[in-house]
């Protein structure tokens, strides 16, 4: 088994696990205590949030795949499917994944998104699982391409997923854990993203 499967397998594994951990009380405790401390800060961190949860939009986390594609079809040799069909299956998988989580899984919102009329399931966040799917591995391929090294990518990496899993909080629209279980079915999606992008590489040569 690669190491790319092992780390899906965790991730998607972690997901599951979670899911049916957020209905013990003490989970839940522990959702409820989060969503106290972020109450009285919402109204000031709306913005910043509102900026921070961009990359997990429906729009936005195909846009940075596209971008990332374009730049590494301009600045390096070789078919552009060799880049585009993993970047898209980060995007495209990331979709799928938490619709299919929350298909499976109905767990209701905080109690701000509800009075906001958002009813759809909340575990996982759908947004935090996109961007998480998308950036890692954008941050991958960059990375093995020899475009940015993996001293900046790691980070950054790390800091545009965490803001945007702490955004949906922050907002009132998921439970923390809500965005744990993204973080880890985005990794494992991009696990699977990123195998098949050294899949590809092997083919070529």
């Amino acid at each position: 088994m690669t190491p790319f499967w092992s780390i899906a397998m965790l991730g998607f594994s972690g997901c599951i696990l979670l899911a049916f951990a957020t209905r013990l009380p003490t989970v839940q405790r522990f959702d409820d205590w989060m969503e106290h401390v972020a109450g009285p800060h919402r109204l000031r961190l709306r913005r910043a949030a509102g900026m921070a949860t961009l990359t997990g939009e429906r729009l936005v986390h195909p846009a940075i795949a596209a971008t990332t594609a374009s730049l590494l079809i301009y600045t390096r040799p070789g078919p552009p499917r060799h880049f585009l069909l993993p970047l898209a299956a980060a995007s495209l998988g990331g979709i799928i994944t938490h619709h299919l989580v929350k298909f499976i899984y109905h767990r209701h919102r905080p109690e701000v998104a509800l009075l906001r009329d958002k009813t759809e399931a909340a575990y996982p966040s759908g947004h935090t699982t996109n961007a998480t799917a998308v950036i890692i591995t954008s941050a991958y391929l960059l990375v093995r391409e020899g475009l940015v090294p993996l001293t900046v990518a790691i980070p950054l990496a790390i800091v545009v997923c965490a803001l945007t899993g702490a955004s949906r909080v922050a907002l009132g629209w998921h439970w923390t854990t809500d965005v744990f279980g993204g973080w880890m079915a985005g990794a494992g999606v991009a696990a699977m993203a990123s195998w098949w992008f050294e899949t590809l590489a092997v083919a070529m040569r």
